[in-house]
């Protein structure tokens, strides 16, 4: 009797024991399937830049995009969409949704690769988008056609043209009795506009095309009363060039740029030497047109505005002379005549008391008059330094 009692209580302790080792394993695994202890799981981009979406939707905003061979670790998992967290180079996170075409899951280190969906509705494919930058120059290595616009001031010392104003002056003055000496500050700041349009050889130079042209004139008014009479000596050269040109854009690094380039100068000067006395006057007028080569060199600098629109600073240093003018002189005066010449321009000084004094017209005829010293064609100076600023186009 007591045998069969205990073996009755060894079966009924061996019963609850596997009834509680049964329970045990249900209830652990119900709380492993709890989404408050879901696994994170590890990921790495497979395509060559994968987007991080605001929800798990194609259609939905893009917020981040990550390269090829990054490692993510996905919270959870939403249909085709891994819910991931992303840290910024800020230091700042965002969480956000990747498609399961764009990655694999990755297992202690270990690819494991995914079995194929029956049937995959929506796969997402990676667009080129640019990616947020963090403040400061952004790298923006030229890899397009692109058109440049600019505009600056140009210095130039136009050399037999300012001097020919001066010693105009100065010889009036002189006819004059009056004593004194022309003090002219000349033509030198000049405007500068340009274009060009640039070809890519490679990522780095690029073959251009384009122009520049450049305008200006300076005023000069002498005054002088003598023996009760007002007078005036009015000057004003002028300078007009169209250069076409042809040159090599270098960039060593992405802000920075080299350019040289060889140009075609069609030049225009012209000159006005007017004496007054009330309302009385004697009047020259010409203007004359040149052609010559030169070149140019300049290095600038370039900022980006968005991925079409750069603005860009440059310092330019541009090489013409120009000798071989022709055109017209215009003489009048207040008695009514009139007279046209037609020539090539000259420069020469006129003797006048043991002093030179240097003059610049457009002659038929290499001057030969009494008092002319050292005639010769005009050489006429359009190089000098320019400071410009543009737009640079992305086409």
């Amino acid at each position: 009797m007591f045998y069969t009692l205990y073996k009755q209580k060894e079966i009924i302790v061996k019963r609850a024991a596997v009834f509680l080792l049964f329970s045990l394993t249900l209830v652990s695994s119900l709380i492993s399937s709890l989404p408050g202890q879901t696994q994170k799981i590890r990921l790495k981009v497979v395509s060559e830049q994968a987007n991080i979406r605001l929800k798990p939707d194609i259609g939905s905003e893009m917020i981040w995009q990550v390269p090829e061979g990054t490692e993510l670790e996905a919270k959870k998992k939403e249909g085709e969409w891994f819910q991931v967290a992303v840290t910024k180079p800020d230091g700042s996170r965002l969480l956000g949704y990747v498609h399961e075409s764009l990655v694999e899951v990755l297992e202690a280190g270990v690819k494991v690769r995914p079995q194929a969906p029956a049937a995959v509705t929506r796969v997402e494919t990676p667009r080129p988008v640019t990616r947020p930058a963090p403040p400061g120059p952004k790298k923006t290595a030229p890899v397009d056609f692109m058109l440049t616009v600019m505009g600056g001031g140009l210095y130039l010392s136009p050399g037999d043209l300012n001097q020919a104003a001066e010693g105009v002056t100065s010889y009036y003055l002189a006819e004059l009795n009056s004593g004194r000496q022309a003090d002219l500050s000349g033509l030198h700041l000049v405007w500068t506009y340009g274009l060009d349009f640039f070809y890519p050889l490679n990522r780095q130079v690029f073959l251009g095309l384009g122009f520049d042209y450049l305008q200006g004139s300076k005023d000069s008014a002498v005054s002088l009363s003598q023996e009760g009479l007002n007078y005036k000596i009015i000057t004003r050269p002028g300078v007009k060039d169209l250069a076409f040109r042809l040159s090599i854009l270098y960039y060593p690094v992405d802000i920075f740029y080299l350019r040289v380039g060889v140009e075609a100068n069609l030049a225009r000067v012209s000159y006005l030497y007017r004496l007054e006395q009330g309302d009385q006057y004697l009047e020259w007028k010409g203007r004359a047109s040149g052609i010559n080569a030169g070149w140019q060199e300049a290095a600038g600098i370039q900022w980006p505005v968005t991925t079409w629109l750069q603005v860009y600073a440059e310092a330019a240093y541009r090489y013409a002379r120009v000798r071989n003018f022709e055109g017209k002189n215009f003489y009048s005066d207040s008695d009514g005549l009139q007279r046209t010449e037609e020539g090539q321009l000259y420069y020469w000084q006129v003797e006048r008391a043991d002093k030179y004094y240097p003059a610049l017209f457009v002659r038929d005829r290499l001057p030969t008059d009494p008092g002319v010293v050292n005639p010769r064609r005009a050489d006429i100076n359009l190089s000098g330094l320019s400071l410009r600023a543009g737009l640079r186009l992305i086409l």
